[in-house]
């Protein structure tokens, strides 16, 4: 287990969570960082795969129906408090020790991928939803710096599978965070 990434969690769940409570009253239809995805699209995107995080840290399986959360459902009158509490049970659930003790049943990569791509899947959406509503995301350095050692071994592959956009240049100074969001291929001055 990579205890910087799990404890990690903790700061990350709660950055997230409440710039997404912030942005509670963002129309649905909102445009959002993510090419393709208004809001409505983006939460219901994060509903499902923070749901499927939130079942592998739990129970220590992915649902054999739908491993990650494709078929989830949007709340649209109460999204943000919705996707909120999935991201609080997903950090509480990575942040627990028990979590990467063994594999997790459904998924073909080791506990420790899921769990650091759990973070990264937090962290990005996280930023693109606290943007497309007009938040900021408290992002502390270690977090940041966490994010992007997670990030880096999944460039090739994310961009092959078209998770991750073309590479956005940011300053030789950018915070590690900051890098992470231009190698993931977000610029990090988007705004809403």
């Amino acid at each position: 287990m990579s205890e910087q990434t799990r404890t990690a969690f903790s700061a990350a769940g709660a950055s997230v969570s409440k710039a997404i409570r912030a942005g509670a009253g963002t129309d649905l239809d909102a445009r959002t960082p993510c090419r393709d995805f208004d809001l409505r699209r983006l939460a219901q995107h994060f509903v499902g795969t923070s749901g499927a995080f939130v079942r592998a840290g739990e129970t220590g399986a992915l649902d054999p129906e739908d491993p990650w959360g494709g078929n989830a459902q949007l709340d649209d009158a109460a999204w943000a408090e919705q996707l909120a509490g999935q991201v609080d049970r997903l950090a509480g659930a990575w942040s627990r020790p028990e979590a990467w003790d063994k594999p997790i049943d459904g998924a073909q990569m080791p506990t420790e991928a899921i769990g650091e791509m759990g973070l990264l899947e937090l962290m990005l959406h996280g930023w693109d939803v606290a943007r497309a509503t007009g938040q900021s995301l408290e992002v502390p350095a270690e977090l940041g710096a966490e994010v992007l050692r997670c990030l880096l071994p999944t460039l090739e592959q994310g961009r092959a599978f078209d998770v991750y956009g073309p590479e956005v240049s940011v300053p030789e100074d950018a915070s590690d965070f900051d890098r992470a969001l231009g190698l993931s291929g977000r610029d990090p001055q988007w705004s809403a």
